[in-house]
């Protein structure tokens, strides 16, 4: 429980916590949650039937079935595949720039990326980090216009950009990375790179997969009425309500998931006294 929240080495937006650690964070809501005697079960869902009623959620330790469901899949973050990579995030790898931004004041780092998730995170640390090596994996851009254009609008000489780069391996000891080899894919060679810290920005995938076929889902994320009055929260099926990240590419904030958890709440009784009044 608590998805990408228990990568978070500090959380610092929440209302009244000045800091806490992401994964003591989690731990308190769910005493919380404890605390109001609600019935929990810790299981892993594999398949799902919306296209009958009621609905039916099959686990590895139970079936479920429903008329009302809530979906809070959330995202998970794009990385790479190079041996012993999980295990420095959390560490000095990371992959929210609001997040672990403030940890890497005044230090060598190394952004890799290229696409919007890229840019925004960048501006963010723009002010914050005085040393940074930014690590394009293309030959171009991905992003939108407007973003490329503001991004060259604030480089300076602490920027220092490389296209084509490919990450190959990460080396370090047990507590953090010290160096990364790169692979620059114009001229085949290899360097090797001393650094503080490695954000990692290559977009986010929903946990959606399971949907497939049943929910309209666009570029992985879980589409929602949000343009009909009152029903911003569902789904492509009625009585299914979607919140956090697995609908959110803007955003992706625990603060704005909560938010979106309430509304779906709210709405849920409502249809809920309707269906049974």
């Amino acid at each position: 429980m608590g998805g990408q929240l228990n990568n978070t080495y500090s959380l610092e937006n929440w209302p009244g916590i000045i800091n806490i650690k992401g994964s003591d964070f989690t731990l308190s809501m769910i005493n919380q949650l404890k605390n109001f005697n609600i019935e929990m079960y810790f299981d892993f869902i594999y398949s799902v039937n919306f296209l009958n009623k009621p609905f039916i959620l099959i686990g590895e330790k139970f079936f479920y079935y429903s008329i009302f469901i809530t979906i809070s899949t959330g995202c998970y973050y794009n990385i790479f595949n190079i041996k012993c990579q999980l295990k420095y995030i959390c560490k000095n790898i990371s992959n929210c720039a609001i997040c672990d931004g403030n940890l890497y004041k005044n230090k060598k780092i190394c952004i890799i990326g290229g696409g919007e998730s890229f840019f925004e995170n960048l501006f963010y640390l723009k002010n914050l980090i005085s040393f940074k090596i930014l690590f394009i994996r293309n030959k171009f851009f991905k992003s939108n216009f407007s973003l490329i254009k503001k991004f060259f609008s604030i480089i300076h000489n602490n920027f220092f950009i490389k296209l084509n780069i490919f990450l190959i391996e990460i080396l370090g000891d047990d507590f953090k990375i010290v160096y990364i080899k790169i692979k620059n894919f114009f001229n085949f060679r290899i360097n090797l790179i001393y650094i503080d810290g490695l954000f990692i920005f290559i977009g986010n995938v929903s946990n959606s997969k399971i949907f497939l076929g049943q929910l309209k889902i666009k570029k992985n994320f879980l589409l929602t009425k949000k343009y009909q009055p009152n029903n911003q929260n569902i789904a492509s099926i009625n009585y299914i309500f979607v919140s956090g990240d697995v609908q959110d590419y803007i955003y992706k904030q625990a603060i704005t998931s909560s938010a979106s958890g309430c509304v779906v709440y709210f709405n849920l009784i409502k249809y809920y006294n309707k269906f049974y009044n």
